[in-house]
């Protein structure tokens, strides 16, 4: 995050503080260090009320949210695992960083995901226990009836809006999730980095493999789910609703997937139980 960036959420937290009073507390960011030193927002306790979300709201922090996200995964896209940034080549697996987990530490370094570092261990993100008590697999995006994956996080949560299939729509920010699983179900996604022009479609930055701006049609058949606007507000207010604190469940028992393998490095084979990722 750029200092400029820094001194304006500091300061819009500081004005709904002061606005705010005694009123209901709701989690708002607090720029702390990840270890990486970069990228997380943490929650803590200020009071909030109509005026004070409107002045934490509007374009710039929608702007700071979408830049976060993209920022990290410009500089993840060709890392061979989560805690190894050896680059591997464009197009090449990454077999221990796979798609939905690359989008959603890319979310998670903008705070988008209440509790969770983009540092945070793989583990973490297998079993993320949401401010709505649900246990998510953050590193899923195939749909299996024994999971709550990535997509269903983004619904739940709020930060997400299907709109179908617009590809120009597309915003830096914003998620491609391609359909080419059984039944036309979800099997991939990817993050929009690039927004289209007069000349050029947007472009995306995905995993497994390792893909650099490449075409929102080249993850075709797809969906275009929108970053809601003032999304981080709204996880903000959603943690609030649960008096979430901010911390990560012990890992939960993962039940047997009906069919190929989807269990935590070091376990067994992360393989997208789909088949293979573009």
């Amino acid at each position: 995050m750029t200092h400029i960036h820094r001194r304006r959420l500091a300061a819009s937290v500081v004005v709904a503080g002061l606005l705010c009073g005694s009123a209901t507390a709701l989690a708002v960011p607090a720029l702390a260090a990840a270890p990486s030193g970069k990228h997380t927002v943490a929650f803590k306790g200020v009071g909030t009320s109509g005026q004070g979300t409107a002045l934490l709201g509007g374009s710039w922090l929608d702007q700071i949210t979408r830049d976060e996200e993209v920022a990290f995964a410009e500089s993840h896209w060709n890392w061979t695992a989560w805690n190894d940034p050896t680059p591997v080549a464009d197009g090449s697996d990454q077999d221990q960083y796979q798609c939905a987990e690359f989008v959603a530490r890319s979310m998670a370094a903008a705070g988008l995901i209440p509790g969770l570092s983009p540092d945070a261990p793989q583990n973490d993100y297998f079993n993320y226990t949401a401010p709505n008590g649900k246990v998510y697999d953050l590193l899923l995006i195939s749909v299996l009836p024994q999971y709550n994956n990535i997509y269903d996080y983004l619904m739940d949560s709020g930060v997400g809006i299907d709109v179908g299939d617009d590809a120009a729509a597309a915003q830096p920010g914003d998620f491609v999730v391609t359909y080419l699983g059984p039944n036309n179900t979800s099997s991939h996604m990817g993050l929009v980095a690039t927004a289209p022009t007069a000349t050029d479609e947007a472009t995306v930055d995905a995993h497994n493999h390792a893909r650099y701006h490449y075409g929102y049609h080249y993850y075709a058949p797809s969906h275009l789910v929108e970053l809601a606007p003032n999304a981080l507000l709204k996880v903000i207010a959603w943690a609030a609703k649960y008096n979430f604190k901010g911390s990560v469940t012990a890992p939960h028992t993962a039940p047997a997937a009906p069919r190929g393998s989807h269990t935590l490095v070091g376990v067994g084979s992360l393989a997208d139980p789909a088949g293979p990722q573009v």
